[in-house]
């Protein structure tokens, strides 16, 4: 345990302290481009199909058919996704279908990838990849990012986050993850831990501001009016926390690759 005398006496001695000068360095991370980069890397045909599994707007499909010349199917469960989607890919080759990952309404083995973004946190992940492995083909691959828990977030600080964002707990688990997408029959390729990688590059880039969110915290706490049992106030806290929690190892995002078995 550092002693007070250590403390002030060397290691907040001088004016400036030498950690400083190296973190300000950039560690060239990664950001959200880099997930793009990383599927092209792994070789898509033009004419194969990817399901974007909870697509959203289906930005990220539009982007990979435009790009690799694929079919897409979109699923989203939420409706307001599902109509904005629908207008984003007027005359492109992307099926927008209002569906979730636990019963998608796609035929057996008909699918070269998977693209699952932000989305194995919201659900059941033990029946998302038995559905995930029913509709690829022998040797289809299945691209996920997920955002983990790590030990690092206290029970309590995961109870509010998780309440308030909709998220299953068990699905922050890695180790939970890994094991039912081995019982669905999915080998796992890679697992690259992230972690604080694009918040840093949002910050850098300027696209970012964590201490804007940190301030909006702390004025919401002396504002009376606002009270952390209105669900709408807790799911603000907790999205204004979920960036700040990467950067203090307190979430790790994860990208994963399985392969479904021949």
């Amino acid at each position: 345990m550092t002693s007070v005398e250590k403390l002030y006496g060397e290691y907040w001695a001088g004016d400036e302290n030498a950690l400083d000068g190296e973190l300000d360095l950039s560690l060239d991370p990664r950001g959200t481009d880099w997930l793009f980069t990383f599927f092209a890397e792994l070789g898509p045909q033009a004419g194969q199909l990817v399901v974007d599994v909870g697509a959203r707007d289906a930005s990220g499909a539009i982007r990979l058919v435009r790009d690799h010349g694929l079919r897409a199917i979109a699923l989203d469960p939420v409706g307001l996704n599902v109509e904005r989607a629908r207008a984003a890919a007027t005359g492109l080759d992307v099926e927008i279908v209002q569906a979730a990952i636990e019963q998608m309404p796609i035929a057996d083995g008909s699918a070269d990838w998977i693209w699952c973004r932000d989305v194995l946190v919201h659900v059941d992940a033990g029946r998302g990849f038995a559905e995930c492995a029913r509709i690829l083909r022998p040797g289809g691959q299945m691209l996920a990012y997920v955002t983990c828990a790590t030990q690092s977030l206290e029970p309590r600080e995961g109870a509010e986050l998780f309440g308030a964002l909709a998220i299953v707990r068990d699905s922050t688990d890695p180790d939970t993850l890994e094991r039912h997408a081995s019982a669905a029959g999915l080998t796992l390729v890679s697992k690259i831990e992230l972690g604080g990688e694009w918040r840093e590059r949002m910050i850098e880039e300027k696209t970012w501001d964590p201490g804007a969110d940190l301030l909006r915290l702390s004025r919401l706490r002396r504002k009376e009016q606002f009270r952390a049992e209105d669900d709408r106030v807790a799911a603000y806290v907790a999205g204004r926390r979920w960036g700040i929690y990467q950067l203090l190892g307190k979430l790790c995002p994860t990208v994963y690759l399985w392969q479904k078995s021949a």
